[in-house]
């Protein structure tokens, strides 16, 4: 029987895949009825000996500590076994290191801090992790930084002493002090890895680099080189942690980290813990090209795009209650000498598209756009913020209640989602299920962000409880799964063709990106040279655009590939075409007229794709 299956017959639920470790794989699970985030790891029964295993397992349990990664229990499946473990959302600190988040001296000296506490914690009651590396140190976000926490304490080891019997000396060459090569597994190893992340994270690379034999080698022989540029007291710490013999280096995690200490004092009083670690080089900023544009005689506040095969799309633009339509062929299209449009009953919020047509979104009611039944309203009384629609476009969901209008009534304890389903039979009229209600408990205080049909099952509400956001889940048929919480408020969630995957904006961290999966949950926080305010997904990566026109472009890790200034500054923009985004549709406010500007791939990350 799989490990995945024997868990979700338990009192947990896995959510996803999150990484393969060298224990066996990691699955983020929730718990079914407290919807408790869990991490699931799986440790294959032929590689951990029965009694050995549950020698660690009792010293794992009994460690806790907020910097260590705690262990919650034990199931078992015919395979193997699974340890249940704190689950950490920000990823590792292997994942900060490789994307171009720029970190600061205080930063970096919190983990450093974190990370010797913990070890400091193991040590004390006999415990060696014998694996300290960047892989094996979690990352936990809070409102604009992190805290970090050391994960596989005791299993580490015991993964050492199943494999010396094999095959000698194990580890991460990179991060192993010489006496480990000798098959010796003191604290003071632990210490020497903690110097060589530390040297890491204030470099931006290791002292020593190679295949595993010249890390050896390296590691038994040569003194790390450390660069005028790191202050002294902080050189200081690098070389005697990083010394070859013990007697000279760090003899506990307590005595290492007290000096550690005492330098983020010190730069606490000279004022310099803000300053970065790291300086890193950004890429070239570039003028923006040309962009080809259309005039259009209104303004443009909200557009959207309804494929009509082979002809090209139907343009649809909205400016407060006013709608026109306009044929965008594949070569685009013409200046309109005039457009006469129609009025809807409100203000026109948003579009949202539909595999036959799209869903207008006004301040009060629906409208389906239909491109075998016209346009007609399907549900009233809704708010722009609250409002779903499914990517097969077979049921729409409504969310409504005082929470989305920034308060919550003293005598209203609830947000109502409604789901409904939606049929447009050939030769017939749309045809509208009733209601199917789910009541959300809020507390006083929240504020509903925004509805989002995850998938073609799935609709989540988002809301704001003071600095941590809650993602309530609902089935189409009406059945509430429970809630995950993050820790951290975000704001301006946009889909992108990953399933599951959002992009976000943070709340009073200007410039910072989220990058939010839902399922498995997982939330990485990538800083940038901008003020982001539009999020929009391309064919090699995400484009980040300022209020003032400059751009930026950076890929799944955080890496900033391209940078542009000058671009115009929409007020709205829509994919287009199929597949992963390669052009957008622009449109710019020009008095009391827009233009509609035709960006593309080549105009932002040209020199990528050449």
């Amino acid at each position: 029987m799989a490990p995945t299956r024997q868990i979700r017959r338990s009192q947990y639920y896995t959510l996803g895949l999150v990484g393969h470790g060298q224990f066996g794989r990691v699955y983020c699970a929730i718990h079914r009825k407290t919807g408790a985030l869990v991490a699931i790891k799986d440790l294959h029964k032929d590689r951990f000996p029965t009694h050995k295993f549950l020698r660690e397992l009792r010293f794992l349990i009994s460690l806790e500590h907020p910097s260590i990664v705690t262990c919650h229990a034990l199931e078992h499946s015919t395979s193997g076994r699974q340890l249940v473990l704190d689950y950490c959302e920000g990823g590792t600190l292997r994942s900060l290191l490789e994307s171009d988040t720029p970190l600061t001296l205080q930063e970096v000296l919190s983990f450093g801090l974190d990370i010797l506490a913990a070890l400091d914690c193991a040590h004390r009651q006999g415990i060696v992790h014998c694996d300290i590396k960047p892989e094996n140190i979690l990352m936990e976000l809070l409102p604009g930084g992190w805290v970090a926490r050391v994960s596989d304490l005791g299993i580490a080891r015991l993964s050492q002493e199943a494999k010396q019997s094999e095959m000698g000396h194990t580890g991460s060459p990179a991060y192993m002090a010489p006496e480990r090569f000798y098959n010796q597994h003191p604290p003071a190893a632990d210490l020497y890895a903690v110097g060589i992340i530390l040297y890491e994270l204030l470099l931006g690379q290791r002292p020593f680099s190679g295949t595993p034999m010249e890390l050896m080698v390296a590691h038994l022989n040569h003194s790390p080189a450390v660069p005028d540029q790191v202050s002294e007291p902080f050189a200081h710490i690098l070389r005697k942690a990083l010394q070859k013999l013990l007697p000279k280096r760090y003899a506990t995690a307590q005595a290492m980290r007290a000096d550690l200490l005492a330098l983020y004092e010190t730069c606490q009083t000279e004022g310099t813990l803000t300053q970065p670690a790291n300086p890193r080089v950004l890429p070239n900023i570039d003028l923006a090209p040309d962009l080809h544009l259309v005039p259009l005689p209104h303004p443009t506040s909200v557009m959207g795009l309804v494929a009509l095969p082979p002809q090209g799309h139907l343009l649809v633009t909205c400016s407060e209650q006013r709608v026109w339509f306009y044929h965008w062929a594949k070569q685009g299209m013409t200046a309109p000498k005039d457009s006469q449009g129609f009025t809807l009953p409100a203000p026109v919020q948003g579009f949202l598209p539909t595999s036959q047509g799209g869903v207008l979104i006004t301040s009060e009611s629906l409208h389906l756009l239909s491109m075998t039944h016209g346009l007609g309203c399907i549900a009233e009384g809704t708010h722009p913020d609250g409002v779903a629609v499914a990517p097969n476009g077979r049921w729409f969901a409504t969310a409504t209640g005082q929470a989305f209008l920034g308060r919550a009534a003293p005598d209203q304890k609830f947000v109502q989602v409604c789901v409904r389903q939606l049929t447009i039979p050939p030769g017939a009229g749309v045809k509208i299920s009733a209601p199917v209600t789910v009541a959300i408990p809020v507390e006083s205080g929240d504020r509903s962000l925004t509805l989002i049909a995850v998938d073609n099952h799935h609709v989540v509400l988002v809301v704001r409880r003071g600095s941590r956001t809650l993602f309530h889940g609902v089935t189409r048929r009406g059945n509430y799964l429970g809630l995950i919480a993050a820790s951290v408020p975000i704001y301006n969630l946009v889909p992108t063709s990953h399933p599951y995957r959002y992009l976000a904006l943070e709340e009073n961290c200007p410039n910072s990106v989220i990058m939010l999966d839902l399922r498995p949950f997982k939330m990485l926080r990538h800083r940038v040279d901008i003020i982001p305010h539009w999020l929009f997904e391309t064919a090699v990566g995400y484009g980040l655009l300022s209020r003032e026109g400059d751009f930026s472009m950076i890929n799944d890790e955080g890496r900033l590939l391209n940078r542009i200034t000058g671009l115009p500054r929409p007020q709205a923009m829509v994919p287009w075409g199929a597949g992963p985004p390669t052009q957008y549709l622009w449109s710019v406010k020009e008095g009391e007229t827009s233009r509609i500007y035709t960006v593309g791939l080549t105009d932002l990350v040209s020199d990528l794709l050449i």
